[in-house]
């Protein structure tokens, strides 16, 4: 079974892990590669199963949204009709519809993803926007995406872009994901000289990190692999 090895900076232990590509291994920085071939080797019964839950896992439409970040409980209905386009709108305060082309649960998705980036550029900029002020980031300005690996980032342009998916977390957790790439404009690394400053405005991200990475944090679909055909 091939193993993808991928170095991060963040990474504070050697990580094995499935995603849909296959299995991925994560070493910190400066981690000795060796070591962690043989802990993934050890790790084999673990990566055969892992690799038939993905295999046998069908990414579904969801029926429901629950958005940490604004507090809303969202019930999720279809409508088809007989048209090329496929939207998202909300139906009252508490449900959303999906209307339009509406045949596959891809399509349906990719609808679903757009709106959830729209949805995070109305509440996401202007938090991070107060919070920036608040402490004193001099930023460019914000771009919202929805990446598939990173909460955040911080260019050399001074510009802070943040995933959608944060809609999923409470606002406490999202103020640290702002605090952590602001503090990137003085500290372009993770020294210790970053953390120290991470905490003197975030006293305890080791619990952001913990909350931002724990299991199913998100539903699955929100970064689940679609087929081309399909979208």
């Amino acid at each position: 079974m091939k193993i993808h090895l991928r170095r991060s900076d963040r990474a504070k232990r050697i990580l094995l892990r499935m995603t849909e590509n296959g299995p991925e291994l994560v070493l910190p920085r400066f981690a000795d590669k060796k070591q962690a071939i043989a802990f993934a080797c050890s790790q084999v019964s673990w990566l055969e199963r892992a690799a038939r839950a993905v295999r046998v896992e069908r990414i579904q439409r969801p029926g429901h949204l629950s958005l940490a970040f604004t507090g809303e409980e969202l019930d999720i209905e279809y409508l088809p009709l007989d048209v090329v386009w496929t939207g998202v709108r909300y139906k009252s305060p508490t449900a959303l519809t999906v209307s339009g082309n509406t045949q596959t649960d891809e399509i349906c998705i990719q609808a679903l993803r757009e709106w959830l980036k729209r949805k995070a550029t109305v509440e996401l900029r202007p938090f991070a926007a107060d919070v920036c002020s608040e402490l004193g980031f001099e930023l460019a300005g914000f771009h919202i995406g929805l990446q598939r690996r990173v909460w955040g980032t911080c260019s050399a342009k001074r510009v802070i872009a943040l995933n959608s998916a944060l809609l999923f977390f409470p606002k406490e957790i999202v103020r640290y994901v702002i605090i952590h790439e602001g503090c990137h404009l003085t500290e372009m690394n993770h020294s210790v000289r970053f953390w120290n400053l991470v905490k003197k405005h975030y006293p305890y991200p080791e619990h952001a990190r913990r909350v931002l990475n724990a299991p199913r944090a998100i539903p699955s679909w929100v970064h689940a692999k679609l087929t081309p055909s399909s979208r």
